[in-house]
């Protein structure tokens, strides 16, 4: 018979990598590249948003008599 595997040994990882710290640097990086995704988009439009995502800041001229 053959000796049994140590499942230590055979493991594909390095021991004592935390997985939370993979998660959390990766998260990091994609929040860095939203926000450069997001600059190159603003600088495109001249007005900081996306086209079609614009609101309008003018007001409509009201029609009501001013009370006094």
């Amino acid at each position: 018979m053959t000796k049994p595997t140590d499942p230590i040994n055979v493991r594909q990882a390095r021991q004592g990598k935390p997985v939370l710290v993979i998660l959390a640097v990766s998260m990091v990086l994609a929040v860095i590249a939203a926000w450069v995704l997001w600059g190159a988009i603003a600088e495109d439009t001249e007005d900081g948003m996306a086209e079609g995502a614009s609101i309008s800041l003018q007001q409509s001229p009201s029609h009501a008599p001013a009370t006094a």
